[in-house]
């Protein structure tokens, strides 16, 4: 467990947490602190009438911007509990109607084969840890797309661990795999990421069954010009 320093001098603990756990602790703080969806949703295209999984929806703010684009239903899947309830409490009534909350590990996920058309899996498979973990959930996300449906990725490029070592002091995984690292939220926690190289991310999802269509960065917030892998791919079939 790591420490920082108190104002009166004491060091305090930050925690080292699963990554549920994690996001169960900072659900209130996440969700005030993330409100605007992922510029890159768009790529998703035109979502009326589909059916949609949001993996590793948090507090829902992509959820609801799908939503508001048209599509059928919505399934908001996470592994916190917590950002599900913040997601459920913070959803305005109509929304709620098309939007389907969903407890579960991305690495199993409980839904039948071809069941999504579109499936939103944003800046949430680079909290997994181990690359089999991360390739089992790429081949569950496959196997859950309908035959000609669209998957959209998102992930931490390796120049954004410069911003946030400068920024926030953020520190390799003792005993990890290179690109491991644990990122402080504020002096509270510490959690787990796995940062991306391009090539690295293009073959989990090929070695997943799926044709990758566009790869580029993306600048989600102020800063460095390359903070996000960005890859929409096709489920063929």
């Amino acid at each position: 467990m790591s420490h920082v320093m108190s104002t009166d001098g004491e060091q305090q603990p930050i925690k080292r947490q699963g990554t549920a756990e994690a996001f169960d602790d900072i659900a209130h703080e996440f969700h005030h602190a993330r409100r605007k969806p992922w510029p890159s949703l768009g790529q998703l295209g035109d979502c009326r009438g589909m059916s949609i999984l949001d993996l590793g929806a948090g507090s829902g703010r992509n959820t609801r911007s799908l939503a508001e684009c048209g599509a059928d239903t919505i399934v908001a899947a996470d592994i916190s509990l917590e950002m599900l309830r913040t997601l459920l409490s913070s959803t305005q009534g109509g929304m709620l109607e098309r939007i389907n909350a969903v407890r579960c590990d991305a690495k199993c996920l409980p839904f039948k084969e071809d069941t999504f058309q579109r499936v939103a899996f944003v800046a949430a498979l680079h909290h997994i840890r181990g690359a089999s973990g991360r390739a089992k959930a790429m081949e569950e996300t496959t196997r859950v797309t309908a035959p000609g449906g669209m998957v959209l990725v998102t992930v931490w490029d390796p120049r954004q661990a410069l911003k946030v070592r400068i920024d926030k002091g953020i520190k390799p995984v003792h005993g990890g795999e290179p690109g491991d690292y644990y990122v402080p939220w504020g002096k509270k926690m510490e959690r787990f990421y796995h940062f991306f190289s391009q090539g690295e991310l293009e073959e989990l999802m090929k070695s997943a069954g799926l044709t990758l269509s566009q790869v580029f960065h993306e600048r989600a917030s102020s800063g460095l010009d390359a903070e996000n892998w960005v890859v929409v791919a096709r489920k063929e079939g």
